[in-house]
Protein backbone atom coordinates (compact mmCIF):
# COMPACT_ATOMS: atom_id res chain seq x y z
CA UNK A 1 0.00 0.00 0.00
CA UNK A 2 1.44 3.33 -1.06
CA UNK A 3 1.43 6.26 1.37
CA UNK A 4 -1.02 8.96 0.39
CA UNK A 5 -2.48 12.20 1.66
CA UNK A 6 -6.04 12.05 2.98
CA UNK A 7 -7.83 15.36 3.53
CA UNK A 8 -10.89 15.32 5.75
CA UNK A 9 -13.20 18.05 6.98
CA UNK A 10 -14.55 17.40 10.47
CA UNK A 11 -16.33 19.42 13.14
CA UNK A 12 -15.30 19.21 16.76
CA UNK A 13 -16.33 21.15 19.82
CA UNK A 14 -13.43 23.22 21.15
CA UNK A 15 -13.61 23.51 24.93
CA UNK A 16 -12.18 26.93 25.72
CA UNK A 17 -11.49 28.06 29.29
CA UNK A 18 -14.39 30.50 28.95
CA UNK A 19 -16.87 27.77 28.03
CA UNK A 20 -15.52 25.60 30.81
CA UNK A 21 -16.14 28.48 33.20
CA UNK A 22 -19.75 28.72 31.98
CA UNK A 23 -20.27 25.02 32.64
CA UNK A 24 -18.76 25.26 36.12
CA UNK A 25 -20.99 28.22 37.03
CA UNK A 26 -24.04 26.30 35.84
CA UNK A 27 -23.21 23.50 38.26
CA UNK A 28 -22.95 25.74 41.35
CA UNK A 29 -25.76 26.08 43.86
CA UNK A 30 -26.86 29.55 44.95
CA UNK A 31 -24.56 29.82 47.97
CA UNK A 32 -21.48 28.69 46.05
CA UNK A 33 -22.38 31.02 43.17
CA UNK A 34 -22.51 34.02 45.51
CA UNK A 35 -19.06 33.11 46.83
CA UNK A 36 -17.73 32.67 43.28
CA UNK A 37 -19.01 36.13 42.34
CA UNK A 38 -17.33 37.70 45.36
CA UNK A 39 -14.04 36.02 44.45
CA UNK A 40 -14.34 37.20 40.84
CA UNK A 41 -14.52 40.81 42.04
CA UNK A 42 -11.38 40.33 44.11
CA UNK A 43 -9.48 38.76 41.21
CA UNK A 44 -10.57 41.11 38.41
CA UNK A 45 -10.20 44.86 39.10
CA UNK A 46 -12.59 45.90 36.30
CA UNK A 47 -15.51 44.21 38.07
CA UNK A 48 -17.33 45.92 40.89
CA UNK A 49 -20.32 45.28 43.12
CA UNK A 50 -23.11 47.82 42.69
CA UNK A 51 -23.42 49.22 46.19
CA UNK A 52 -26.83 49.10 47.81
CA UNK A 53 -28.05 46.43 45.38
CA UNK A 54 -26.43 43.34 46.81
CA UNK A 55 -29.76 41.85 47.80
CA UNK A 56 -31.77 40.97 44.74
CA UNK A 57 -35.44 40.13 44.64
CA UNK A 58 -37.64 37.61 42.89
CA UNK A 59 -37.55 38.69 39.26
CA UNK A 60 -39.63 37.34 36.41
CA UNK A 61 -36.75 37.45 33.95
CA UNK A 62 -33.82 39.37 32.58
CA UNK A 63 -33.40 42.82 31.13
CA UNK A 64 -35.78 43.30 28.26
CA UNK A 65 -37.58 40.03 28.86
CA UNK A 66 -41.30 39.63 29.25
CA UNK A 67 -42.74 38.78 32.66
CA UNK A 68 -42.65 35.21 33.82
CA UNK A 69 -44.82 33.01 31.67
CA UNK A 70 -47.92 31.35 32.97
CA UNK A 71 -48.73 27.70 32.58
CA UNK A 72 -51.40 28.52 30.01
CA UNK A 73 -49.00 30.76 28.08
CA UNK A 74 -46.55 27.90 27.74
CA UNK A 75 -49.12 25.27 26.84
CA UNK A 76 -51.42 27.27 24.62
CA UNK A 77 -49.33 29.36 22.30
CA UNK A 78 -45.92 30.29 20.99
CA UNK A 79 -44.71 33.82 20.34
CA UNK A 80 -44.90 34.29 16.57
CA UNK A 81 -42.48 37.20 16.73
CA UNK A 82 -39.82 35.37 18.67
CA UNK A 83 -36.72 35.47 16.54
CA UNK A 84 -33.36 33.83 16.60
CA UNK A 85 -32.09 36.24 19.24
CA UNK A 86 -34.80 35.20 21.67
CA UNK A 87 -33.83 31.57 21.66
CA UNK A 88 -31.70 30.44 24.56
CA UNK A 89 -28.51 28.58 23.82
CA UNK A 90 -26.68 25.76 25.48
CA UNK A 91 -23.87 26.93 27.79
CA UNK A 92 -21.62 24.83 25.56
CA UNK A 93 -22.40 27.07 22.60
CA UNK A 94 -19.54 29.26 21.43
CA UNK A 95 -20.32 32.90 22.13
CA UNK A 96 -18.63 35.56 20.02
CA UNK A 97 -18.37 38.55 22.28
CA UNK A 98 -15.71 41.18 21.54
CA UNK A 99 -14.36 43.83 23.88
CA UNK A 100 -15.20 46.68 21.51
CA UNK A 101 -18.84 45.58 21.41
CA UNK A 102 -18.93 45.27 25.17
CA UNK A 103 -17.88 48.87 25.76
CA UNK A 104 -21.31 50.17 24.84
CA UNK A 105 -23.27 47.12 25.92
CA UNK A 106 -25.01 47.61 29.24
CA UNK A 107 -26.88 44.30 29.09
CA UNK A 108 -25.07 43.05 32.15
CA UNK A 109 -26.02 46.00 34.36
CA UNK A 110 -29.07 44.61 36.05
CA UNK A 111 -31.88 46.89 37.13
CA UNK A 112 -33.63 46.34 40.42
CA UNK A 113 -37.05 44.85 39.99
CA UNK A 114 -39.69 43.82 42.49
CA UNK A 115 -42.20 41.10 41.93
CA UNK A 116 -45.62 42.31 42.94
CA UNK A 117 -47.21 40.54 45.86
CA UNK A 118 -49.03 37.33 45.09
CA UNK A 119 -51.82 35.62 47.00
CA UNK A 120 -49.19 33.54 48.74
CA UNK A 121 -48.17 36.58 50.77
CA UNK A 122 -44.68 37.13 52.11
CA UNK A 123 -42.16 34.54 51.01
CA UNK A 124 -39.37 33.22 53.20
CA UNK A 125 -36.26 32.81 51.08
CA UNK A 126 -34.33 30.63 53.50
CA UNK A 127 -35.59 27.09 53.75
CA UNK A 128 -34.32 24.20 55.81
CA UNK A 129 -33.44 20.92 54.11
CA UNK A 130 -33.90 17.62 55.87
CA UNK A 131 -31.36 15.51 53.95
CA UNK A 132 -28.21 16.28 51.97
CA UNK A 133 -27.69 14.74 48.54
CA UNK A 134 -24.85 12.23 48.46
CA UNK A 135 -22.76 11.24 45.46
CA UNK A 136 -24.39 7.79 45.51
CA UNK A 137 -27.87 9.37 45.58
CA UNK A 138 -27.00 11.54 42.59
CA UNK A 139 -25.66 8.60 40.59
CA UNK A 140 -28.60 6.31 41.43
CA UNK A 141 -31.01 9.04 40.35
CA UNK A 142 -29.29 9.32 36.97
CA UNK A 143 -29.20 5.53 36.53
CA UNK A 144 -32.99 5.48 36.70
CA UNK A 145 -33.05 7.26 33.32
CA UNK A 146 -30.64 4.92 31.53
CA UNK A 147 -31.61 2.01 29.27
CA UNK A 148 -30.15 -0.60 31.65
CA UNK A 149 -32.28 -3.67 32.35
CA UNK A 150 -33.37 -4.42 35.95
CA UNK A 151 -30.51 -6.92 36.27
CA UNK A 152 -28.03 -4.41 34.89
CA UNK A 153 -29.40 -1.73 37.23
CA UNK A 154 -28.70 -4.02 40.16
CA UNK A 155 -25.14 -4.52 38.93
CA UNK A 156 -24.75 -0.77 38.40
CA UNK A 157 -25.97 -0.11 41.95
CA UNK A 158 -23.34 -2.54 43.20
CA UNK A 159 -20.63 -0.60 41.39
CA UNK A 160 -22.00 2.73 42.64
CA UNK A 161 -21.82 1.34 46.16
CA UNK A 162 -18.10 0.79 45.63
CA UNK A 163 -17.36 4.33 44.46
CA UNK A 164 -15.41 6.19 47.14
CA UNK A 165 -15.90 9.77 48.28
CA UNK A 166 -13.45 11.04 45.65
CA UNK A 167 -15.58 9.49 42.90
CA UNK A 168 -13.26 6.57 42.11
CA UNK A 169 -14.34 2.94 41.73
CA UNK A 170 -12.60 1.08 44.55
CA UNK A 171 -12.95 -2.68 44.16
CA UNK A 172 -10.86 -5.31 45.90
CA UNK A 173 -8.77 -7.45 43.56
CA UNK A 174 -8.44 -6.96 39.84
CA UNK A 175 -11.19 -6.65 37.29
CA UNK A 176 -14.94 -6.25 37.60
CA UNK A 177 -17.07 -8.79 39.53
CA UNK A 178 -18.65 -10.50 36.51
CA UNK A 179 -19.20 -13.69 38.52
CA UNK A 180 -21.62 -11.87 40.84
CA UNK A 181 -23.82 -10.81 37.94
CA UNK A 182 -23.76 -13.53 35.27
CA UNK A 183 -25.22 -12.42 31.98
CA UNK A 184 -24.36 -8.76 32.60
CA UNK A 185 -21.73 -6.95 30.58
CA UNK A 186 -19.95 -5.27 33.48
CA UNK A 187 -17.64 -3.28 31.21
CA UNK A 188 -20.65 -1.77 29.41
CA UNK A 189 -22.33 -1.00 32.74
CA UNK A 190 -19.22 0.74 34.02
CA UNK A 191 -18.97 2.76 30.81
CA UNK A 192 -22.57 3.86 31.39
CA UNK A 193 -21.71 5.01 34.92
CA UNK A 194 -18.72 6.90 33.54
CA UNK A 195 -21.04 8.98 31.34
CA UNK A 196 -22.91 10.29 34.38
CA UNK A 197 -22.45 13.54 36.24
CA UNK A 198 -20.04 14.54 37.78
CA UNK A 199 -17.63 14.04 34.86
CA UNK A 200 -14.88 11.54 35.63
CA UNK A 201 -16.88 9.54 38.15
CA UNK A 202 -16.36 5.77 38.16
CA UNK A 203 -12.73 5.94 37.07
CA UNK A 204 -10.21 3.54 38.58
CA UNK A 205 -7.13 5.72 38.19
CA UNK A 206 -6.31 9.41 37.91
CA UNK A 207 -5.36 8.91 34.27
CA UNK A 208 -8.71 7.29 33.46
CA UNK A 209 -10.55 10.02 35.38
CA UNK A 210 -8.95 12.78 33.31
CA UNK A 211 -9.39 10.82 30.08
CA UNK A 212 -13.11 10.43 30.76
CA UNK A 213 -13.47 14.18 31.24
CA UNK A 214 -11.44 14.93 28.12
CA UNK A 215 -13.64 12.55 26.13
CA UNK A 216 -16.87 14.09 27.42
CA UNK A 217 -15.54 17.53 26.49
CA UNK A 218 -14.61 16.46 22.97
CA UNK A 219 -10.84 16.56 23.54
CA UNK A 220 -9.99 12.84 23.42
CA UNK A 221 -8.37 13.06 19.98
CA UNK A 222 -7.07 16.60 20.45
CA UNK A 223 -3.77 17.49 22.10
CA UNK A 224 -5.04 17.28 25.71
CA UNK A 225 -6.21 13.71 25.06
CA UNK A 226 -2.94 12.80 23.35
CA UNK A 227 -0.94 14.09 26.30
CA UNK A 228 -2.95 11.90 28.68
CA UNK A 229 -2.60 8.89 26.40
CA UNK A 230 1.04 9.16 25.33
CA UNK A 231 2.78 11.31 27.93
CA UNK A 232 0.93 10.92 31.22
CA UNK A 233 4.09 10.48 33.34
CA UNK A 234 5.57 13.56 31.71
CA UNK A 235 2.32 15.39 32.41
CA UNK A 236 2.57 14.53 36.12
CA UNK A 237 6.16 15.77 36.10
CA UNK A 238 5.16 18.88 34.11
CA UNK A 239 7.95 18.17 31.62
CA UNK A 240 6.75 20.37 28.75
CA UNK A 241 9.58 19.49 26.37
CA UNK A 242 9.03 15.75 26.82
CA UNK A 243 5.28 16.14 26.33
CA UNK A 244 5.87 18.14 23.16
CA UNK A 245 8.27 15.51 21.85
CA UNK A 246 5.95 12.56 22.53
CA UNK A 247 2.88 14.25 21.07
CA UNK A 248 4.71 15.94 18.17
CA UNK A 249 3.49 19.35 19.26
CA UNK A 250 5.22 22.63 19.99
CA UNK A 251 5.89 23.72 23.59
CA UNK A 252 3.47 26.61 23.04
CA UNK A 253 0.71 24.20 21.98
CA UNK A 254 1.45 22.01 24.98
CA UNK A 255 1.19 25.06 27.23
CA UNK A 256 -2.30 25.79 25.88
CA UNK A 257 -3.35 22.16 26.35
CA UNK A 258 -2.06 22.20 29.93
CA UNK A 259 -4.38 25.10 30.66
CA UNK A 260 -7.27 22.83 29.70
CA UNK A 261 -5.95 19.83 31.66
CA UNK A 262 -5.34 21.85 34.82
CA UNK A 263 -9.01 22.85 34.81
CA UNK A 264 -10.15 19.21 34.98
CA UNK A 265 -11.29 17.78 38.31
CA UNK A 266 -8.95 15.08 39.73
CA UNK A 267 -11.51 14.25 42.43
CA UNK A 268 -15.00 14.20 40.85
CA UNK A 269 -16.64 13.49 44.19
CA UNK A 270 -15.26 16.67 45.74
CA UNK A 271 -18.55 18.66 45.55
CA UNK A 272 -20.15 15.99 47.77
CA UNK A 273 -17.45 16.01 50.46
CA UNK A 274 -19.27 18.32 52.78
CA UNK A 275 -22.91 18.12 53.61
CA UNK A 276 -25.21 20.30 51.59
CA UNK A 277 -26.03 23.48 53.51
CA UNK A 278 -28.94 23.18 55.90
CA UNK A 279 -30.11 26.58 54.69
CA UNK A 280 -30.68 27.05 50.98
CA UNK A 281 -31.91 29.88 48.80
CA UNK A 282 -34.10 28.62 45.93
CA UNK A 283 -33.23 29.59 42.37
CA UNK A 284 -36.87 29.44 41.25
CA UNK A 285 -40.27 30.18 42.69
CA UNK A 286 -43.47 28.64 41.36
CA UNK A 287 -46.42 30.68 42.59
CA UNK A 288 -50.04 31.53 41.85
CA UNK A 289 -50.71 35.09 40.71
CA UNK A 290 -53.77 37.24 41.43
CA UNK A 291 -55.65 35.62 38.54
CA UNK A 292 -55.04 32.10 39.79
CA UNK A 293 -52.44 31.35 37.10
CA UNK A 294 -49.30 29.41 37.99
CA UNK A 295 -46.14 31.33 37.20
CA UNK A 296 -42.40 30.79 37.58
CA UNK A 297 -39.87 33.46 38.48
CA UNK A 298 -36.14 33.41 39.11
CA UNK A 299 -34.52 34.74 42.25
CA UNK A 300 -31.49 36.97 42.62
CA UNK A 301 -31.87 37.20 46.38
CA UNK A 302 -28.52 37.02 48.14
CA UNK A 303 -26.45 37.50 44.97
CA UNK A 304 -24.24 40.57 44.53
CA UNK A 305 -24.99 42.71 41.49
CA UNK A 306 -21.89 43.03 39.34
CA UNK A 307 -20.92 45.40 36.56
CA UNK A 308 -17.82 46.61 34.74
CA UNK A 309 -16.51 49.81 36.29
CA UNK A 310 -17.16 52.80 33.96
CA UNK A 311 -13.73 54.23 34.79
CA UNK A 312 -12.05 51.19 33.26
CA UNK A 313 -14.18 51.49 30.14
CA UNK A 314 -13.00 55.08 29.73
CA UNK A 315 -9.43 54.09 30.48
CA UNK A 316 -9.53 51.45 27.74
CA UNK A 317 -10.91 53.93 25.21
CA UNK A 318 -8.10 56.34 25.92
CA UNK A 319 -5.27 53.80 26.07
CA UNK A 320 -2.95 53.92 23.03
CA UNK A 321 -2.90 50.92 20.73
CA UNK A 322 -0.10 48.35 21.13
CA UNK A 323 0.37 49.41 24.71
CA UNK A 324 0.92 47.09 27.71
CA UNK A 325 -1.81 48.83 29.68
CA UNK A 326 -4.28 48.39 26.83
CA UNK A 327 -3.38 44.71 26.49
CA UNK A 328 -3.90 44.24 30.23
CA UNK A 329 -7.23 46.06 30.23
CA UNK A 330 -8.48 44.14 27.20
CA UNK A 331 -7.62 40.84 28.86
CA UNK A 332 -9.41 41.77 32.09
CA UNK A 333 -12.35 43.23 30.17
CA UNK A 334 -12.80 40.04 28.17
CA UNK A 335 -12.62 37.94 31.34
CA UNK A 336 -15.18 40.18 33.05
CA UNK A 337 -17.59 40.11 30.12
CA UNK A 338 -17.33 36.35 29.85
CA UNK A 339 -17.98 35.97 33.54
CA UNK A 340 -21.03 38.23 33.41
CA UNK A 341 -22.26 36.48 30.26
CA UNK A 342 -21.92 33.12 32.00
CA UNK A 343 -23.89 34.36 35.01
CA UNK A 344 -26.67 35.60 32.74
CA UNK A 345 -26.66 32.38 30.75
CA UNK A 346 -26.95 30.33 33.94
CA UNK A 347 -29.93 32.39 35.02
CA UNK A 348 -31.69 32.14 31.65
CA UNK A 349 -31.09 28.41 31.33
CA UNK A 350 -32.50 27.68 34.79
CA UNK A 351 -35.54 29.85 34.06
CA UNK A 352 -36.15 28.04 30.76
CA UNK A 353 -36.04 24.69 32.50
CA UNK A 354 -38.45 26.02 35.12
CA UNK A 355 -40.88 27.14 32.41
CA UNK A 356 -40.81 23.68 30.85
CA UNK A 357 -41.38 22.02 34.21
CA UNK A 358 -44.40 24.28 34.72
CA UNK A 359 -45.93 22.67 31.62
CA UNK A 360 -44.84 19.06 31.96
CA UNK A 361 -45.62 18.81 35.68
CA UNK A 362 -48.77 20.96 35.69
CA UNK A 363 -50.63 18.43 37.87
CA UNK A 364 -47.96 18.69 40.57
CA UNK A 365 -48.68 22.39 41.03
CA UNK A 366 -52.38 21.57 41.51
CA UNK A 367 -52.24 18.30 43.45
CA UNK A 368 -48.79 18.06 45.01
CA UNK A 369 -46.36 15.11 44.77
CA UNK A 370 -49.04 12.60 43.79
CA UNK A 371 -49.61 14.64 40.62
CA UNK A 372 -46.08 14.15 39.32
CA UNK A 373 -45.90 12.57 35.87
CA UNK A 374 -43.09 10.46 34.40
CA UNK A 375 -40.47 12.79 32.97
CA UNK A 376 -36.93 12.16 31.76
CA UNK A 377 -34.07 14.58 31.17
CA UNK A 378 -34.11 13.83 27.45
CA UNK A 379 -37.62 15.29 27.06
CA UNK A 380 -36.64 18.69 28.44
CA UNK A 381 -33.28 18.62 26.66
CA UNK A 382 -34.85 18.01 23.25
CA UNK A 383 -37.54 20.62 23.85
CA UNK A 384 -35.03 23.31 24.77
CA UNK A 385 -32.33 22.28 22.31
CA UNK A 386 -29.85 21.53 25.10
CA UNK A 387 -27.75 18.51 25.99
CA UNK A 388 -28.99 16.09 28.66
CA UNK A 389 -25.86 16.76 30.72
CA UNK A 390 -26.80 20.46 30.78
CA UNK A 391 -30.25 19.65 32.18
CA UNK A 392 -28.60 17.40 34.76
CA UNK A 393 -26.33 20.24 35.87
CA UNK A 394 -29.24 22.69 35.99
CA UNK A 395 -31.38 20.44 38.19
CA UNK A 396 -28.75 19.09 40.56
CA UNK A 397 -28.54 20.98 43.87
CA UNK A 398 -30.85 23.69 42.53
CA UNK A 399 -34.05 24.30 44.48
CA UNK A 400 -37.48 25.77 43.90
CA UNK A 401 -40.18 27.16 46.17
CA UNK A 402 -43.54 25.62 45.29
CA UNK A 403 -47.03 25.72 46.83
CA UNK A 404 -46.14 22.32 48.34
CA UNK A 405 -42.82 23.27 49.88
CA UNK A 406 -39.24 23.55 48.77
CA UNK A 407 -38.04 20.86 46.34
CA UNK A 408 -34.89 20.09 44.41
CA UNK A 409 -35.42 20.57 40.68
CA UNK A 410 -34.29 17.05 39.90
CA UNK A 411 -37.21 15.68 41.95
CA UNK A 412 -39.49 16.71 39.06
CA UNK A 413 -37.88 13.92 37.01
CA UNK A 414 -38.95 10.36 37.63
CA UNK A 415 -39.26 7.05 35.83
CA UNK A 416 -42.65 5.60 34.97
CA UNK A 417 -44.81 2.83 36.44
CA UNK A 418 -47.21 1.21 33.91
CA UNK A 419 -50.92 2.01 34.00
CA UNK A 420 -53.74 -0.46 33.29
CA UNK A 421 -55.22 1.68 30.53
CA UNK A 422 -51.88 2.46 28.93
CA UNK A 423 -49.54 5.31 29.75
CA UNK A 424 -47.75 5.44 33.06
CA UNK A 425 -47.53 7.06 36.49
CA UNK A 426 -44.36 8.62 37.83
CA UNK A 427 -42.48 6.60 40.41
CA UNK A 428 -42.54 9.64 42.71
CA UNK A 429 -46.34 9.88 42.59
CA UNK A 430 -46.63 6.15 43.32
CA UNK A 431 -44.34 6.55 46.34
CA UNK A 432 -46.57 9.38 47.54
CA UNK A 433 -49.66 7.16 47.20
CA UNK A 434 -47.94 4.45 49.25
CA UNK A 435 -46.96 6.98 51.91
CA UNK A 436 -50.54 8.26 52.19
CA UNK A 437 -51.94 4.71 52.33
CA UNK A 438 -49.67 3.78 55.23
CA UNK A 439 -50.33 7.04 57.03
CA UNK A 440 -54.08 6.44 56.91
CA UNK A 441 -54.00 2.67 57.56
CA UNK A 442 -55.84 1.11 60.49
CA UNK A 443 -53.57 0.82 63.57
CA UNK A 444 -55.13 -2.56 64.35
CA UNK A 445 -54.51 -3.90 60.84
CA UNK A 446 -51.55 -2.30 59.04
CA UNK A 447 -51.41 -2.85 55.28
CA UNK A 448 -49.20 -5.58 53.86
CA UNK A 449 -47.28 -5.03 50.64
CA UNK A 450 -49.73 -7.38 48.92
CA UNK A 451 -52.69 -5.27 50.08
CA UNK A 452 -50.96 -2.08 48.96
CA UNK A 453 -50.35 -3.69 45.56
CA UNK A 454 -54.06 -4.55 45.22
CA UNK A 455 -55.11 -1.01 46.16
CA UNK A 456 -52.76 0.40 43.54
CA UNK A 457 -54.10 -2.04 40.95
CA UNK A 458 -57.61 -0.80 41.74
CA UNK A 459 -56.33 2.70 40.97
CA UNK A 460 -55.02 1.44 37.62
CA UNK A 461 -51.35 1.19 38.61
CA UNK A 462 -49.52 -2.01 37.65
CA UNK A 463 -46.67 -2.65 40.06
CA UNK A 464 -44.82 -5.68 41.47
CA UNK A 465 -44.83 -6.42 45.19
CA UNK A 466 -41.03 -6.28 45.35
CA UNK A 467 -41.18 -2.78 43.85
CA UNK A 468 -43.58 -1.74 46.60
CA UNK A 469 -41.14 -3.11 49.17
CA UNK A 470 -38.38 -1.09 47.53
CA UNK A 471 -40.42 2.13 47.50
CA UNK A 472 -41.50 1.53 51.10
CA UNK A 473 -37.87 1.19 52.15
CA UNK A 474 -36.99 4.40 50.31
CA UNK A 475 -39.74 6.14 52.30
CA UNK A 476 -38.31 4.74 55.57
CA UNK A 477 -41.55 2.82 56.17
CA UNK A 478 -40.85 -0.44 58.05
CA UNK A 479 -42.52 -3.71 56.99
CA UNK A 480 -45.94 -4.57 58.39
CA UNK A 481 -44.49 -6.89 61.07
CA UNK A 482 -42.36 -4.10 62.50
CA UNK A 483 -45.24 -1.63 62.35
CA UNK A 484 -47.42 -4.04 64.36
CA UNK A 485 -44.59 -4.64 66.84
CA UNK A 486 -44.08 -0.92 67.27
CA UNK A 487 -47.77 -0.46 68.04
CA UNK A 488 -47.69 -3.24 70.65
CA UNK A 489 -44.60 -1.79 72.32
CA UNK A 490 -46.26 1.61 72.61
CA UNK A 491 -49.42 0.04 74.02
CA UNK A 492 -51.56 0.97 71.05
CA UNK A 493 -52.39 -2.72 70.49
CA UNK A 494 -53.07 -5.49 73.00
CA UNK A 495 -50.24 -8.05 73.40
CA UNK A 496 -52.59 -11.01 73.08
Amino acid sequence: MKPQLDLRLTQKMVMTPQLQQAINLLMLNRLDLAQEMQEAVLENPVLEIVEGEDEGDWTPGDEGEAPAQTMDDRMGREDPEAGEDDRMVDPLSNWDYSVDESLDNEAFQREERTLRESDAGEFSYEKVLSQPTTLADHLEWQLSFTDLSPEEREAASYLVGNIDEDGYLALEGEGLPSDLFPGCDMDRILRTIQTLDPPGVGARTLKECLQIQARLLGQEEALPGRILDRAFDEFLAMDVKAMARKTRATPEEVGTALGFLRALEPKPGRPYYRESPSIVVPDLRFYEDDNGEMRVAISEQGLPRLRIQPSYRAMLREAPKKDELRDYLEEKMRAAQWFLKSIEQRKKTILRVGESLLVHQADFFREGPRGLRPLVLRTIAQELGLHESTISRVTNQKYAETPFGIVELKSFFSGGVPSVGGGSHSATSVRERIRLMVRSESPESPLTDQEIMKKLEEAGIVIARRTIAKYRAELDIPPVSQRKRSLRETGALPTS
